[in-house]
């Protein structure tokens, strides 16, 4: 199993033994990729379940709404349909069931990715890679792992999004390049190199996020990072 589907809970056969199994199925497969300090997409997606679960348990009339009710009968004298509430219903009782079941082992493994994700931003030095300007909505991060020579370039741009009665900002990323960093490349001139292929930013600011411990890059070390980055840019400003 790749994913648990957002509404897996309601979807197809309402059943104890087949939601555990579903269940039970997934969560094993999140406990593997976090086993190998793997956390994303896997975290991401495992507390929006959690959450969804406990929604829905703090709320059973939010419950009651996920179900189209039957019919049971018809009010011709007031114009009114009535519905069978679906807590008379055996199903529902089900998924009362499996929420309860499903909920202690989701939180298990929620806290255990809250705690490799602690971990790896423990080990994460960052740090600005020359002078800042004093527009840092837009500029470059660096990946580096010593003792590994290669390290990886992104570039970024933070922009607010327009919402009613609501501040938000947009953080988009985008890899640029990889360099190898030796006597005839430091670190330094990586920030020189950035500036001559990209003119359009004379001056960018430019972070060096270090880890000092060998991590995934895609699943763990980037999106680690833009999340670390994205809290920095954005202290004081939504």
């Amino acid at each position: 199993m790749e994913t648990l589907a957002k509404n897996w809970l309601t979807e197809g056969l309402i059943d104890f033994e087949y939601k555990k199994y579903i269940l039970l199925a997934y969560l094993k497969k999140v406990h593997d990729k976090f086993s190998s300090t793997q956390l994303y997409p896997e975290f991401s997606e495992l507390i929006e379940h959690f959450r969804n679960l406990k929604e829905l348990k703090e709320s059973e009339n939010k419950l009651n709404d996920s179900f189209k009710k039957p019919l049971e009968s018809i009010d011709t004298e007031n114009l009114k349909l009535n519905y069978k509430s679906p807590e008379e219903e055996e199903w529902f009782q089900e998924i009362k069931q499996i929420i309860e079941f499903s909920m202690p082992l989701m939180a298990r493994e929620v806290m255990q990715g809250k705690t490799i994700f602690d971990y790896v931003e423990k080990n994460i030095q960052r740090e600005p890679l020359g002078i800042l300007p004093i527009n840092k909505n837009e500029g470059y991060f660096i990946l580096s792992t010593p003792p590994e020579k290669e390290v990886f370039v992104y570039n970024y741009e933070l922009s607010p999004i327009s919402f009613v009665n609501q501040k938000a900002m947009s953080f988009k990323t985008n890899y640029v390049s990889s360099y190898t960093i030796s006597l005839s490349m430091p670190i330094d001139k990586v920030k020189q190199d950035l500036i001559y292929q990209n003119p359009y930013l004379p001056n960018p600011a430019v972070y060096i996020f270090q880890s000092s411990i060998p991590l995934p890059t895609k699943e763990t070390f980037l999106p680690v990072v833009k999340r670390l980055l994205f809290s920095q840019l954005t202290a004081n400003k939504i």
